[in-house]
C-alpha cells in the first residue's frame, strides 16, 4: 500500500512540474500573448502530456502490483515448502500438501486421493478430504464449471475413472470450478489433489490457476522430493518394529506399546489384559514338512490372527511359533472371548492348505493375566499370563487358561 501512494504522489508531482515547464516554455517563446490566449495554446500539448505521463505510471502500477503479488507467492512458497518438510509421517505430509494446495489456489474444498500401494500401507485412509461439510446439498449440479488439470497428460483413463467417482461421490459438481492435481514422485503417480472452488467467477479462477501455474509446479517438486524422504523413514520405521517372516510386530515394539498403555491405563482407570500363545506341537510340523513350510504356518497364523482380534488389539511375534497380545479396555473375562476365538478360528482353519496332500490340523493353546485384577506392573501381568500358558500346555493343550492365585484354571 506505501508504494502505491509513492507512485500517485510522484505522478501528481510530475504533472505539476510538467505543467509549469510547458507554462513557462510557451510564455518564453511568446511572451507578449495575453495569459488566456496562452494557455489556451498551451492546452493540448499539456493533455497530451498528462495523458501519456497517467498512462505510463499506470502502466508501472500494474507492474508494481505483479511484482508484489509475485513477491508474496513466493513468500508463500518458501513458507509452504518449510511448513511441508516438518512433518516426516506420510498422512500428516498428505494432509498438509492437500491444505497448501487449497491456500495456492484459494479453494473452499479439497479431496486427496491416495493411489500409489506403497502410500497405502502408512495411512489409515486412501482418500483425506478437507472442507467436505462445505459443499452445498443442492442435487442440481452446476453444467458449466470449470474443469482444469494440471498437468493433464499426467492420468491415465483408470485415474480419470476414479477421479469422476469422487466428483460425484462428494457432490464436487456444485463448485464454480474444479482443478485436479497428479501427486509424481520417480515419475510414477501417487496421488490425485481436488480443488472445488465457489464463489468465484470463471475468468477468475482460470486466471488465479494460471498466475500460480510456476509456483505450484516448483512445489509439487518439493513434495515429491518430501514424499520419497517419508517413505524411507516410514519404511525404516516399520522394519524396526515389524517381525519380516510374519509381518507383525515385533517384541520390541510390543514392550514399548505394553509400558505406554498401562501407564495410560493407571492413570485412567481401565483394565487392561495380556495373551500369550503358543502353538501345539509346533516342532513335529516343522520335522515333517521342513522349515520353509514351517514358515509358512506362521504367515498364515499371523494372517488368522488380523481376522480374529479387535481393531484396539496388537499382537506380536516373541519368538519362534509364541505370540504376544494386548488388549487394552479389556478384563480377563473379555479378553477370554477374544482368545476362544482364536483358538477355534486355528483348530479350524487348514494349514498348508494346496501345499500337501494331508490335512494340516493345528492347536493353540493361550495364557490371559490381566491388570488390575491379578497385578499393577506389565512385568507382573506379562509373567502371569506366561505361568497361564505354561498351565495351559501342561493340562493338555488346545486350550485358554486365565491365571489365577492357587494354579487353578477358568475355562
Amino acid at each position: 500500500m506505501g508504494g502505491k501512494k509513492i507512485i500517485v504522489l510522484t505522478e501528481i508531482l510530475l504533472a505539476f512540474i510538467f505543467t509549469i515547464v510547458l507554462f513557462y516554455t510557451y510564455a518564453f517563446f511568446e511572451p507578449l500573448l495575453p495569459l488566456k490566449v496562452l494557455i489556451k495554446k498551451m492546452l493540448p500539448s499539456l493533455l497530451l502530456t498528462l495523458f501519456f505521463l497517467f498512462l505510463c505510471f499506470r502502466i508501472i502500477e500494474y507492474y508494481n502490483l505483479q511484482i508484489l503479488s509475485q513477491n508474496k507467492l513466493n513468500e508463500n512458497l518458501n513458507s509452504f515448502i518449510f511448513k511441508l518438510s516438518s512433518d516426516l509421517k506420510i498422512e500428516n505430509l498428505l494432509q498438509n500438501s492437500l491444505q497448501i494446495l487449497l491456500e495456492f489456489y484459494k479453494g473452499n474444498i479439497g479431496v486427496l486421493i491416495i493411489i500409489s500401494d506403497d502410500l497405502k500401507k502408512f495411512v489409515s485412509t486412501d482418500v483425506i478430504t478437507i472442507n467436505i461439510s462445505n459443499i452445498t446439498h443442492d442435487f442440481k449440479t452446476k453444467k458449466n464449471y470449470v474443469y482444469i488439470t494440471f498437468p493433464p497428460h499426467k492420468i491415465l483413463q483408470d485415474e480419470k475413472k476414479k477421479i469422476e467417482k469422487i466428483i460425484n461421490d462428494y457432490r464436487l459438481n456444485n463448485c464454480e470450478g474444479i482443478i485436479i492435481i497428479p501427486i509424481l514422485s520417480e515419475k510414477q503417480l501417487k496421488g490425485i489433489g481436488i480443488i472445488g472452488i465457489n464463489n468465484k467467477k470463471r475468468k477468475e479462477i482460470l486466471k488465479e490457476f494460471e498466475r500460480t501455474k510456476l509456483a505450484v509446479d516448483v512445489f509439487m517438486q518439493h513434495l515429491a522430493l518430501e514424499l520419497e524422504n517419508s517413505l524411507l523413514h516410514e519404511k525404516l520405521n516399520y522394519t524396526s518394529i515389524t517381525d519380516p517372516l510374519t509381518e507383525s510386530y515385533n517384541r520390541r515394539y510390543f514392550n514399548k506399546r505394553v509400558k505406554e498403555e498401562f501407564a495410560r491405563a493407571r492413570r485412567e482407570g481401565y483394565p487392561v489384559s495380556i495373551m500369550i500363545s503358543d502353538l501345539d506341537n509346533f516342532k513335529k510340523y516343522v520335522d515333517s514338512f521342513g522349515h520353509p513350510m514351517g514358515d509358512i504356518i506362521l504367515k498364515e497364523f499371523a494372517n488368522l490372527l488380523r481376522v480374529s482380534m479387535r481393531e484396539t488389539d496388537i499382537f506380536c511375534r516373541f519368538g519362534g511359533d509364541e505370540f504376544a497380545y494386548l488388549l487394552p479396555f479389556a478384563s480377563s473375562s473379555e479378553a477370554k472371548i477374544v482368545a476362544e476365538r482364536i483358538k477355534n478360528n486355528v483348530e479350524n482353519y487348514k494349514f498348508l492348505k494346496d501345499i500337501v496332500d494331508e490335512d494340516v490340523k493345528i492347536t493353540l493353546s493361550l495364557g490371559v493375566a490381566s491388570f488390575p485384577e491379578h497385578g499393577n506392573s506389565e512385568d507382573e501381568i506379562l509373567s502371569k499370563a506366561d505361568n497361564a500358558l505354561f498351565k495351559a500346555k501342561s493340562m493338555g493343550k488346545n486350550r485358554v487358561v486365565i491365571w489365577e492365585e492357587k494354579g487353578g484354571e477358568n475355562d
